[in-house]
C-alpha cells in the first residue's frame, strides 16, 4: 500500500469476530443513545443558548429533534447533535 510503511496485520478469533456480527442490524452496529424521549437538555449554542429544552428524537446526520417552549407553546426545532448537553436529574 501506498503511504503505509510497517503495517501489521493482526488475526482475530473467530469467536470476537461473531461476537461483533451479532450485534449487527441491517450491517451497521447501533450505538447506544444519549438521550431518551422527553429528557431534559441544554441548548450550548445558537440563539438560544442556554435555554433548557426536551429532547424529542435523533435525526440522520448527527442531528436532533428537540421540543423548546417560545411564546407559551412547544416548539419542534432541530439542531446539531454537539449543540446539546443532558441536564443533570
Amino acid at each position: 500500500m501506498a503511504g503505509v510503511t510497517d503495517a501489521v496485520l493482526v488475526r482475530f478469533a473467530d469467536q470476537i469476530i461473531n461476537e461483533i456480527r451479532s450485534r449487527e442490524v441491517g450491517g451497521l452496529i447501533p450505538l447506544p443513545e444519549q438521550f431518551k424521549t422527553g429528557d431534559r437538555v441544554r441548548i450550548l449554542r445558537g440563539p438560544f443558548v442556554d435555554h433548557l429544552a426536551i429532547f424529542h428524537d435523533t435525526k440522520p446526520r448527527a442531528r436532533v429533534e428537540i421540543l423548546l417552549m417560545l411564546l407559551g407553546s412547544e416548539q419542534r426545532t432541530v439542531l446539531p447533535r454537539a449543540d446539546i448537553e443532558p441536564v443533570p436529574q
